[in-house]
C-alpha cells in the first residue's frame, strides 16, 4: 500500500541521504574549556588521572579497621584526622579511630567509615563510643569510595562527536584539561525573501507583515554554535537573489533562507540555485514544512526553509539543525532531536501520506497522569502556537487517526532554545 505521496521524500530518507552527501567539515580548533559549552567535540578525551585519585570517604565520620569493630565496646581513642587535601600521616593504629571528612583520603589500614551521626563523642572529639547495634550493621568498605571508582586512568571520558553539555565540560575539567579540540563554528548567511515583509521597526506596507522568520533561523543557528551573518530582507527579484547568493557562497559554509522555495511565480530561490549550483533535494513528506530545499553552490550548502513561521521552526528543528550538527562532526545520536513516548489526551483525524507534527504541551489529566494536549489549530501560519507549545507530537505517515490514550512520540522544543 502506498503511504508516501508521489514526489515526496520521507524525513528519515532525506536525513540519511543528506548525512551521506554532505561531508563533515574538517576544520577544528583547540578552544579554552570555558568556551566549549554547546560545541561539538572532535577528539576523544582520555582520562590521565583516576577519579577518585585515592580511596576517600563518602561521609563525615570516623575511619576504623573493620576487623577491630568486634572489640570496640567502650571508649575509643581518636588519634588524628584526615581532611580533604590533608591526609592522616601513617597507618591507623589497631583499635583506634581517625576523624575523617567527606572526600578525605582513607588512612592506611582503615577499611570502613562510621558516620558521625552514629557516634557519641566527647567535647573535643578525642574519645568516641560506637553502640553495639551500629557495629552490628557496619560492613567492610562502608562509606568508602575506592580510587578509580568513578573514572579509571586510560578510560575514554568523552567521545568525539558529542555535543558538549555542562556536565561534559565539568568532567573534562576534572581531568585537568585546559582546552578541548572542537569543531570550528560554521559560518551561515541568513536572509528572508518576500515583498510583503518589513523589518521590525519599519512601517508596514499595505497587506504587509513583519519578518519574524529570520530571527527564528538566527536563534536556532546560534543555539548550535554557528557564526551568523544577517543579510536581512531580499526582494523577490531574480537578479537580487542571484547576486546575494553568489557573493555569500564565496565566504560562508552555509546559506539559509526562508520563503521562495515553493512553486509560485514569486518563488525564485529554486531557479537561482539551479543556475548557480544544483538542487539536491526538494519537497519532503512532512507537515508542516513540505517545500524544503537542499542544494549547494560550489562548497556552500544551501538550505531553503518554507515561508510559514511554524514550518520554519519545525523544519529547522527536524532537518536543518541535525544536518548542520552533522557538518560540525556530531554523531547521529547527538544530531537528532530527542523523542520519547507519551499518552495523548485528545482525538485527531487526518489524511495519511506525510509525517505530521502537532504543536502540543504536557499537562496532567483528571487522574494526575501526564498527557499531551494539542494546540487548537494546525495552521502553519500561527507562530503563537509555537510560543504556547513545549513540544511536538509526531504522527507517522501511515497513521490516519489517534484517540485519547494512544501512545505516541513527543519531541520537546528545548532544541529551539
Amino acid at each position: 500500500m502506498q503511504i508516501i505521496k508521489p514526489g515526496l521524500t520521507t524525513l528519515s530518507d532525506a536525513l540519511d541521504i543528506a548525512f551521506a552527501e554532505v561531508a563533515m567539515r574538517p576544520d577544528v580548533e583547540d578552544r579554552p574549556l570555558g568556551e566549549c559549552f554547546g560545541a561539538v567535540l572532535r577528539r576523544d578525551v582520555i582520562a590521565t588521572v583516576a577519579v577518585p585519585s585515592v580511596d576517600n570517604s563518602a561521609m563525615d565520620g570516623y575511619a576504623v579497621r573493620f576487623a577491630d569493630l568486634a572489640n570496640m565496646a567502650g571508649p575509643i581513642a581518636v588519634v588524628g584526622s584526615s581532611m580533604a587535601g590533608h591526609p592522616f600521616d601513617g597507618d591507623i593504629p589497631t583499635g583506634k579511630a581517625v576523624r575523617i571528612a567527606t572526600g578525605a583520603a582513607i588512612p592506611n589500614g582503615a577499611d570502613c567509615v562510621i558516620i558521625q551521626e552514629n557516634v557519641t563523642a566527647n567535647a573535643d572529639e578525642t574519645i568516641i563510643e560506637i553502640s553495639p547495634d551500629v557495629i552490628a550493621r557496619t560492613k567492610r568498605d562502608q562509606n568508602i569510595r575506592r580510587a578509580g571508582e568513578d573514572i579509571k586512568k586510560g578510560a575514554v571520558v568523552l567521545s568525539a562527536g558529542s555535543v558538549l553539555r555542562s556536565q561534559d565540560v565539568a568532567i573534562a575539567a576534572g581531568q585537568g584539561c585546559q582546552t578541548l579540540v572542537v569543531s570550528r563554528p560554521l559560518t551561515v548567511a541568513v536572509f528572508s525573501t518576500g515583498d510583503e515583509l518589513a523589518k521590525p521597526g519599519d512601517p508596514l506596507p499595505p497587506g504587509g507583515i513583519y519578518d519574524s522568520n529570520r530571527f527564528a533561523m538566527i536563534g536556532m543557528l546560534k543555539n548550535i554554535g554557528c557564526t551568523v551573518t544577517d543579510l536581512g530582507l531580499l526582494a523577490d527579484d531574480f537578479d537580487v537573489l542571484h547576486d546575494a547568493l553568489a557573493q555569500a557562497a564565496k565566504t560562508h559554509d552555509v546559506i539559509m533562507t526562508s520563503g521562495g522555495v515553493s512553486v509560485g511565480r514569486a518563488d525564485l530561490l529554486k531557479p537561482v540555485v539551479d543556475q548557480l549550483g544544483e538542487i539536491q533535494a526538494w519537497k519532503l513528506a512532512i507537515k508542516p514544512g513540505k517545500p524544503l530545499m537542499r542544494g549547494k553552490i560550489d562548497d556552500c550548502l544551501i538550505i531553503g526553509l518554507p515561508g510559514n513561521p511554524v514550518s520554519v521552526l519545525v523544519a529547522g528543528l527536524l532537518f536543518a539543525m541535525p544536518l548542520l550538527r552533522h557538518m560540525m562532526g556530531a554523531d547521529r545520536a547527538h544530531s537528532l532531536p530527542v523523542r520519547f513516548p507519551v499518552r495523548v489526551g485528545f482525538d485527531f483525524k487526518r489524511g495519511t501520506g506525510r509525517r505530521e507534527w502537532l504543536r502540543a504541551r504536557l499537562v496532567q489529566d483528571d487522574d494526575g497522569k501526564q498527557v499531551a494536549m494539542a494546540f487548537n489549530s494546525t495552521s502553519s501560519g500561527m507562530l503563537s502556537s509555537m510560543v504556547w507549545a513545549d513540544g511536538l507530537i509526531e504522527i507517522p505517515e501511515s497513521c490516519g487517526q489517534i484517540v485519547a490514550g494512544d501512545e505516541i512520540l513527543y519531541l520537546p522544543l528545548r532544541g529551539l532554545q
